[in-house]
């Protein structure tokens, strides 16, 4: 049985933070990027430190998204994709971590709030 409509307005007016920590991680995704193309080191440290990583759901959705296949696994590349549209760079094994870790969380949303694409 799937949570009602209301139901998930309630879970997310009693805890926001799921959009807040989506954006929080993006943007160190983007310091990364930045640091690593400039070969600054410590900055690259302390964006990859500053991830979610304590996050609890998304350490749990971390496995179901790697065993995932089929159309789940689809839409949450597809919306990671739209908002991060470059591979991770070669050189550092850091910045793929961080694109795994984002998807996970982008899958432990679709898992609770199933997401809907409108065709173009």
């Amino acid at each position: 049985r799937f949570p009602s409509s209301q139901h998930k307005a309630l879970v997310m007016a009693a805890d926001p933070k799921a959009v807040q920590s989506l954006v929080s991680d993006l943007k160190m995704l983007a310091a990364y990027e930045t640091a690593a193309d400039w070969r600054e080191t410590k900055a690259m440290d302390g964006a990859f430190a500053a991830i979610s990583w304590n996050d609890d759901a998304v350490k749990a959705a971390l496995p179901a998204y790697l065993a995932s296949t089929g159309p789940e696994r689809t839409k949450v590349d597809y919306a990671f994709n739209a908002m991060v549209p470059r591979p991770p760079q070669s050189i550092d094994g850091r910045q793929a971590v961080m694109h795994t870790w984002l998807k996970a969380r982008l899958f432990s949303y679709n898992k609770a709030f199933p997401f809907q694409f409108s065709p173009i």
